[in-house]
């Protein structure tokens, strides 16, 4: 079975249409809910260096359950990952450039507080809340990017898309709900310019997604996990 391979189990199954429903209403709507205000809030009035590391913590939890909930869903239906798309040996093939671009993470991880700080680091990022300071806090956010590439990318295109696609027989008619709920796992948009950066961020993964009909998801993971972890080299 592939990603585009629907119409041979058409129905959505009770494992199935939970994983859904957490991932693209659950999970967007508690993420809305403050709970995450609450975490940030500090980082801004109290220049709060542990609430960083609470948010990342915290989000990660958000991303791995749903994700935890796909698994089972495949599990309990005898189902394979290349169902929504994603052949993960892709990764083990084109480990050696993958593994290197890593290395190079990890390596500005250590180089950039001396470059930009010159060893008095700040009390938050110049950039964005979310963006680290420290070295440890570099460190651990490429594996913050690796997770929100990851667990996005299978939740908000792999999983949605070929099972919505069971139900909903066009993609294209998918692709709005996708970009909804990817929107407000980042929070509510606080302006226009947030609202606008994150629906066209799911547009622009999602369109790839349906025009390579439903399949190579391991590219939009990789693009996913770089875009996030260039932080570390933010200031």
């Amino acid at each position: 079975m592939t990603g585009a391979d629907t119409a041979s189990n058409p129905r959505l199954d009770a494992y199935t249409s939970f994983a859904l429903f957490v991932g693209l209403v659950a999970y967007p709507v508690i993420y809305c809910s403050g709970i995450m205000g609450q975490i940030v809030a500090p980082i801004f009035t109290e220049d709060s260096r542990p609430h960083w590391w609470y948010f990342w913590l915290a989000n990660m939890a958000f991303h791995w359950i749903p994700f935890a909930l796909i698994w089972l869903a495949l599990v309990k239906n005898k189902e394979r990952w290349d169902s929504i798309g994603v052949n993960w040996s892709w990764f083990i093939k084109h480990g050696l450039w993958f593994g290197g671009l890593t290395v190079i993470l990890i390596v500005m991880a250590f180089v950039m507080p001396g470059v930009l700080y010159e060893g008095e680091l700040p009390k938050r990022s110049q950039t964005i809340f979310m963006a680290p300071v420290s070295t440890p806090e570099r460190l651990f956010l490429i594996f913050g990017a690796l997770t929100a590439g990851v667990t996005e990318e299978v939740l908000f295109r792999g999983f949605a898309f070929t099972r919505l696609g069971r139900v909903i027989r066009t993609p294209w008619l998918v692709l709005p709900i996708t970009v909804v709920a990817f929107l407000f796992i980042h929070g509510k948009p606080q302006n226009v310019e947030g609202l606008i950066t994150y629906a066209v961020a799911g547009l622009a993964f999602g369109v790839p997604f349906i025009l390579m009909q439903l399949s190579r998801l391991e590219i939009l993971i990789l693009i996913h996990f770089l875009i996030d972890a260039s932080m570390v080299l933010a200031p």
